[in-house]
C-alpha cells in the first residue's frame, strides 16, 4: 500500500500523461482536478520537429511540420522507449526516444508553469502498465532531464481508475481497457473507497491506434496499386506521411459515421479519392481487436475472475472511441463506460496522485488515496533443478510492488573470480534466447573453497529493477537452508543486511548477451 513517508513539498506538482500520439497535463487544486491547457489546447501531439536554425518545435506546430518535413520530425517515439538501438539521425544530431520525451516534457513543464503562475518542479508521469523496467527507467530519465522531480511512474490504467473511481461509495472490481496511440493495456483493480489495488495486468506494447491507422494506409495503397500500378512505397516519406494524416482523420470520422471519403490530391503521382465504409474498416481491424480480447481473457485468468465478477469496464485512450472497440468489449464483458474527456482522464488521475505524494504526509494529503500496483512481467534466472536447465522465477508477474526476489549462487572452481547468472524476462520456465535480458556478473573474492554470493532483485514502486549482490558465508544458516529447500529465507536475509553481516553492492545486467 501507499504508506511511504512523503518528502516536504518543494514546489508545484502536476500529473502528466506522456502518450504515444498525444500528451496532457493536469493539476489538483482547490478541491478539484483541472486540465492544464498547453498552447491553448487540452492535449498536444507527442511530436517534435527540428528547424534548420536548430530550434525545436513541440506539439501542434511540430505535427504540422511532420507532414512537410518528416525526415526532421519525430512522432510515436514512446513505442521505442528503453530501446538502446533506436536512434533518430536529424540534422547531424543523434537522438534517442529519451531525448524526444524530454523535449515534450520540457514543453509541458514550461507551459504549465506559465499557466499556473508558479514553477512546476514535480510530477507524476504515467506509463503503460505493461512497460518493462527499461522502458520505465527511460521515462523517468526523460522527466529528470526535463527538470522535473518524478514523484512516481503511475500505470495509465491505475491513473484512469483513480480519476473515475474517487467519491464512488460502493466497492467495485474495475476493468480498464486502455487503447492508446501506440500501446494497449488491460488491468483489473479492486476499488474500495479511496483504496485502489491492482489485481492483474496484461497488454501489448506494440499495439495501438497507429496500427489501426496503418490498416487504412495499407487499404489505400492497395487500391492505388490495383488501379494505377504505382508502387506507392517508393514515392518517398513525404507522401506517405500525408496518407497517414488522412488515415487518422478517416478513422476518427468512422467513429461517428458509416462511411468516409479519403481524398488527397496529387499524391504518389495520382489523385486519391477512395470511399471507406465502416464494414470494410471493421473487417480489416478485426485481427487487431482480437489481440486485445486475448489479453482480456488472459488478465481475467490471471486474476482468477470471470466476466461476471467485473462491476464496470472503463475505456481509456483516444483509440477506444472506435465503435468496433466498444462493440467487442460489450460482447466480451459488458457495456463499457467512456468519458467525454477520455483524452484527459489519465493526466487527471496522475494529478490526484501528485497532490497525494507531494503532501508532507498522508494525513495532510488533499486526496488521501492508497494505491497498490503490480509487476507486469516475471523475472528469473536460469539454473539446474533436478538436472533440468530451467528458468526459476525470482519475481512473479502480478506481484504487488515494491517486491524483492533473491537467489544464491556459488563458485564452482578454486579461485573463481565471479559467478555468472543469466537473467530472463519470461512467464515460461523454459529458457529461450529471445527472453534473455543479459548476464549478471557477480564478482567474489577468489578462494580455494567455494564462495557463496546472493543476488537480490528489487522492483521499486515505479516498477524499476534495482540489482545488488553480496558475498555470504557458506556456513550461514541462510545458505544451509537454501541448499536444503531451494528457498530464500527473506527474514534472515533482511536481518543479515540490517546487522551488516553482509555488504551489498549494486550490480547491473550486461546486455551484450
Amino acid at each position: 500500500m501507499e504508506s511511504e513517508k512523503r518528502s516536504r513539498f518543494m514546489g508545484t506538482a502536476i500529473g502528466i500523461d506522456l502518450g504515444t500520439s498525444n500528451s496532457a497535463a493536469a493539476i489538483y487544486r482547490k478541491g478539484k482536478v483541472e486540465t492544464i491547457p498547453i498552447d491553448g489546447r487540452k492535449i498536444i501531439p507527442s511530436v517534435i520537429s527540428f528547424k534548420e536554425n536548430g530550434s525545436v518545435l513541440v506539439g501542434n506546430t511540430a505535427k504540422s511540420r511532420l507532414y512537410i518535413d518528416p525526415l526532421n520530425s519525430i512522432a510515436s517515439s514512446k513505442r521505442y522507449m528503453g530501446d538502446p538501438d533506436k536512434i533518430y539521425e536529424i540534422r547531424n544530431n543523434m537522438l534517442t526516444p529519451v531525448d524526444a520525451a524530454k523535449e515534450i516534457l520540457q514543453k509541458i513543464k514550461r507551459e504549465a508553469s506559465k499557466y499556473l503562475g508558479e514553477e512546476v518542479t514535480e510530477a507524476v508521469i504515467t506509463i503503460p502498465a505493461y512497460f518493462t523496467s527499461e522502458q520505465r527507467e527511460a521515462t523517468k530519465k526523460a522527466g529528470e532531464q526535463a527538470g522535473l522531480k518524478v514523484l512516481r511512474l503511475l500505470p495509465e490504467p491505475t491513473a484512469a481508475a483513480i480519476a473515475y473511481g474517487l467519491d464512488k461509495e460502493r466497492n467495485q472490481t474495475i476493468m480498464v481497457y486502455d487503447l492508446g496511440g501506440g500501446t494497449f493495456d488491460v488491468s483489473i483493480l479492486k476499488v474500495e473507497g479511496n483504496s485502489f489495488k491492482v489485481v492483474a495486468v496484461d497488454g501489448d506494447a506494440m499495439l495501438g491506434g497507429d496500427d489501426f491507422d496503418d490498416e487504412i494506409v495499407q487499404y489505400v495503397l492497395g487500391k492505388i496499386q490495383q488501379t494505377n500500378g504505382v508502387s506507392a512505397l517508393k514515392q518517398g516519406s513525404h507522401s506517405l506521411q500525408r496518407l497517414k494524416e488522412a488515415a487518422e482523420e478517416a478513422k476518427k470520422e468512422l467513429s461517428e459515421s458509416d462511411i468516409t471519403d479519403i481524398t488527397i490530391p496529387d499524391i504518389f503521382g495520382v489523385h486519391i479519392d477512395e470511399e471507406l465504409s465502416i464494414d470494410t474498416f471493421n473487417e480489416r481491424i478485426q485481427p487487431l481487436l482480437e489481440r486485445t480480447i486475448e489479453k482480456i481473457q488472459e488478465v481475467l485468468k490471471a486474476a482468477e475472475l470471470s466476466k461476471r465478477d467485473i462491476s464496470r469496464v472503463i475505456l481509456v485512450g483516444g483509440s477506444s472511441r472506435m465503435r468496433a472497440v466498444q462493440e467487442i468489449v460489450t460482447q466480451q464483458i459488458k457495456k463499457p463506460f467512456i468519458a467525454d474527456n477520455v483524452d484527459e482522464i489519465v493526466a487527471q488521475g496522475a494529478a490526484i496522485m501528485a497532490a497525494n505524494l507531494s503532501a508532507p504526509d498522508l494525513d495532510t494529503a488533499p486526496v488521501p488515496i492508497e494505491v497498490e500496483n503490480v509487476t507486469a512481467h516475471s523475472l528469473g534466472i536460469a539454473m539446474y533443478l533436478d538436472d533440468v536447465y530451467s528458468v526459476v522465477h525470482l519475481i512473479k508477474r502480478n506481484s504487488a510492488v515494491p517486491v524483492i526476489g533473491a537467489t544464491i549462487g556459488s563458485t564452482m572452481e578454486p579461485y573463481q573470480k565471479a559467478v555468472r547468472l543469466k537473467v530472463y524476462r519470461t512467464e515460461s520456465t523454459e529458457p529461450n534466447d529471445k527472453d534473455i535480458l543479459g548476464e549478471l556478473l557477480l564478482e567474489v573474492t577468489p578462494k580455494q573453497d567455494p564462495v557463496a554470493v546472493v543476488a537480490i532483485f528489487e522492483l521499486n514502486e515505479d516498477g524499476i529493477l534495482v540489482l545488488s549482490s553480496a558475498e555470504i558465508p557458506t556456513s550461514s544458516p541462510l545458505v544451509k537452508e537454501y541448499a536444503e529447500t531451494d528457498q530464500i529465507n527473506y527474514a534472515k536475509l533482511a536481518s543479515m543486511i540490517e546487522n551488516s553481516q553482509i555488504k551489498l553492492k549494486n550490480v547491473t545486467i550486461d546486455t551484450n548477451k
